[in-house]
């Protein structure tokens, strides 16, 4: 009897993946759990971690082989972390909290740059093969995270992504009704230099490649063009019905981290709206959308070609020796603003400002990015009326690009 059952699986299997015409390792079925909750949150989700053997023999870790536990891989700050009950209504209080000791120097004379990541659901940040910092909650509740450094430009950017799984294996969770909801993933970061300015930020121009595609009931419907790993002829319904769940898996490159890692062979990123991903109700993202979503320097959701059955994804970037966005405001566009407490007033200073009729408008942003103040042209003095005490930005915004700087209004 035995016998015949095992018969019948090899029969069922051979079958099913002589359907699939691609380069990856194809699993089917639950894995096994090796590692139970790696975090446990109050309203977060199990954090487990699988192990199952592929139609080649071949083994995977799922949803992905990550360095949670890492004890040598330095955890990210917290931005926000209602996990851990730290609800910051800003950047700058998040700030306020570090000491400089989460600061990692790659080269000891280089600049700070900070960076402000919303993952989900988890993240790992190399810069330049160095590892700065992970996310602390794998998978829920959702969080943001501020990652310190001090290195010398150009530097590279090498990011691990996971859309975590409760079904493992499988790409999918409980929720909504469904014991097999098909759940999405996005990436979303500004890097910023020690004068505030970005530097970079998440686009088109980043590269991004797929590792681990599930789940797939047809393995007819998996492409490969080129580069591209390709699920976009897959259904994404969910249901309550895994047993024709399909995994497919690909081996992650050994130095896909490093500064002089080729990653020609990475598609570009694909880049989601804020509706797409869903976050216009988490506070890990809707309280810092003066950063992610700048008015004139908008950070953009990334992730490789399927949002919602790509679980594990790499991405890259290498941030140049300077953007266009800083060679102008060295040359000439340097203003300076101060608060006159006597006037009560904004008073700007554009005695460096090489040409003055560039300048088409001057604003006043909050923290929220919303504008407070908006005036056509050159303006030296914006009066301070009832505005409350806080923290503000001033941007100069002329015929090529736009300049902003902070203010603590007192």
């Amino acid at each position: 009897m035995r016998s015949l059952i095992f018969l019948s699986l090899l029969i069922f299997c051979y079958s099913a993946n002589a359907q699939y015409n691609g380069t990856a390792s194809v699993t089917h079925g639950l894995a096994t759990a090796i590692q139970n909750n790696l975090y446990t949150c109050v309203g977060g989700r199990i954090t487990n971690i699988g192990s199952i053997t592929a139609s080649d023999s071949s083994v995977w870790i799922v949803p992905s082989a990550v360095n949670f536990t890492n004890t040598s891989f330095p955890f990210s700050s917290d931005l926000h972390n209602a996990c851990a009950g730290l609800n910051y209504a800003n950047d700058d209080a998040a700030l306020a909290t570090l000491n400089g000791s989460d600061i990692v120097i790659i080269d000891s004379t280089g600049e700070l740059i900070t960076a402000y990541i919303f993952a989900d659901n988890y993240f790992e940040l190399y810069i330049n093969g160095v590892q700065v910092g992970k996310d602390k909650v794998p998978y829920t509740q959702f969080n943001s995270s501020i990652v310190r450094f001090k290195v010398n430009r150009p530097f590279t950017v090498a990011m691990l992504l996971v859309d975590w799984e409760e079904n493992l294996g499988l790409g999918s969770e409980n929720n909504q009704g469904f014991s097999y909801y098909v759940g999405d993933g996005g990436m979303v970061a500004v890097f910023k230099d020690s004068n505030n300015n970005i530097i970079a930020k998440t686009d088109s121009n980043w590269k991004a490649q797929t590792f681990y595609t599930s789940p797939v009931t047809d393995l007819t419907c998996p492409t490969e063009v080129g580069n591209l790993r390709l699920s976009n002829l897959c259904t994404t319904a969910s249901t309550n019905n895994g047993s024709t769940y399909y995994g497919l898996h690909w081996n992650r490159p050994s130095n896909w981290m490093d500064e002089g890692f080729n990653d020609s062979s990475f598609p570009q990123a694909t880049t989601f709206t804020n509706t797409v991903v869903g976050v216009n109700n988490k506070p890990a993202y809707t309280n810092f959308t003066n950063i992610f979503d700048s008015p004139e320097n908008d950070a953009e959701f990334i992730w490789s070609t399927n949002l919602l059955l790509d679980n594990e994804v790499l991405v890259r970037y290498t941030v140049p020796l300077s953007t266009n966005l800083e060679q102008t405001a060295t040359a000439k566009t340097d203003f300076k603003i101060f608060q006159n407490l006597i006037n009560n007033c904004i008073e700007i200073n554009f005695d460096r400002y090489e040409n003055l009729n560039d300048i088409q408008r001057v604003s006043i942003f909050n923290f929220h990015g919303q504008t407070i103040f908006k005036h056509s042209g050159i303006v030296e003095s914006i009066p301070l009326n009832n505005l409350a005490k806080g923290i503000y930005f001033v941007e100069i915004t002329d015929k090529q690009n736009s300049i902003r700087k902070k203010i603590i209004i007192k």
